[in-house]
Parts: structure tokens; C-alpha cells; sequence
């Protein structure tokens, strides 16, 4: 095992907007997972994720009007994530 840290912007998210039943154990699976070799890529990805999972559950219990408004704003967010991801693997 490494000494490697995964980003720590990423492991805030999940852990201050992630589910708060699963947030500690999956940044803890995320940390062991890196260390043996994960790329950078791959843990924003499993947290953007573990993000989107977390809100959709959130919105499922959301009165019809509220969880629309919920799920668009979520794409919005999912959208900007891959967009940003797909920026900074292309930028020189």
C-alpha cells in the first residue's frame, strides 16, 4: 500500500453531500482503492457517482413537482461534473 492521497476536494463532497449512511464507509473504500493504483479520474468518477446515486434516492422521495425540479437540477450538476472531467483530461 502507498502513500498516495486521493484528491481531497473529492472526499469532502462525498462526504459533506453523499448519502449519510454510506458516505464514511465508500470514502474509506475509495481511499484503499487509490492507494493500490486508481487514477485520479476514476475516483472523481466514482464520486460523482456515489453523488448522483445519493440525490436520486433523495429526490424518489420528493412530491411529484419538487422531484422534477430535483432531477433536472441533478443532470444540470451530473452534466457539469462530466464536462469539467472531460475539460481537464483534454486541456494542455
Amino acid at each position: 500500500m502507498t502513500g498516495r492521497a486521493p484528491p481531497k476536494l473529492a472526499l469532502w463532497l462525498l462526504k459533506s453531500l453523499g448519502s449519510p449512511y454510506h458516505g464514511e464507509s465508500l470514502a474509506g473504500d475509495l481511499i484503499e482503492q487509490y492507494q493500490q493504483g486508481r487514477s485520479r479520474v476514476w475516483c472523481w468518477r466514482q464520486v460523482w457517482a456515489a453523488l448522483f446515486y445519493a440525490r436520486v434516492r433523495f429526490i424518489g422521495a420528493l412530491p411529484r413537482r419538487a422531484a422534477i425540479k430535483a432531477l433536472l437540477l441533478a443532470f444540470g450538476v451530473l452534466a457539469l461534473g462530466v464536462g469539467t472531467i472531460s475539460w481537464a483530461l483534454t486541456a494542455p
